[in-house]
């Protein structure tokens, strides 16, 4: 609801009409006469009508500069805000592979539980049914078994007890240490 106002700055009364409250205008003619009665201050032969146009430029630089200061934050914002939306995208991306590895993780925990404890009774003895034995393990071993052909162990030859002598000459040298 609009209210008339009676506002005396420096000096001067004026007459507004306004929907703003009591205290926002007040607030706002404290400021416009303590700024204007500083230029009064400041200059003694500048007139209340040059002081006024004075605050006047003033506060449209302040306004000017406020407004080129808000659109660069609003550019920063906007461009934050795609870099957000990015990052959100790649966020998700590896939410999903951080799941999937935690169920690979946990499956291949199992299984490990699994291979130990046949592992355990293959120890202790125990005859393991093939197929308690994961499917994969035997395919992975079927083909490490056709890959590398069978070699026979080398022939370890043992050094004779005796050493075999030669001449007189050669008293040191012996044939297992040629």
């Amino acid at each position: 609801m609009k209210q008339k106002y009676t506002l005396s700055i420096a000096d001067m009364e004026i007459n507004v009409i306004t929907d703003e409250p009591q205290e926002a205008v007040e607030r706002i003619v404290g400021i416009i006469d303590r700024k204007m009665r500083d230029i009064s201050l400041k200059s003694k032969r500048c007139s209340r009508n040059e002081a006024a146009l004075l605050c006047a430029l003033d506060f449209c630089a302040d306004k000017m500069l406020a407004k080129e200061q808000l659109d660069e934050c609003e550019a920063k914002l906007e461009e934050l805000s795609e870099k957000f939306e990015h990052l959100s995208e790649k966020y998700e991306l590896v939410k999903k592979n951080s799941d999937r590895l935690e169920r690979d993780r946990t499956r291949l925990e199992d299984e490990n539980a699994k291979l130990r404890a046949i592992l355990d009774d293959v120890r202790a003895g125990k005859t393991i049914a093939e197929e308690d034995i994961p499917a994969h393990v035997t395919e992975e071993a079927d083909a490490e078994v056709e890959a590398e052909p069978v070699q026979k162990p080398a022939t370890v030859r043992k050094k004779p007890a005796t050493k075999n002598r030669v001449g007189t000459m050669f008293d040191l040298l012996t044939f297992s240490d040629i």
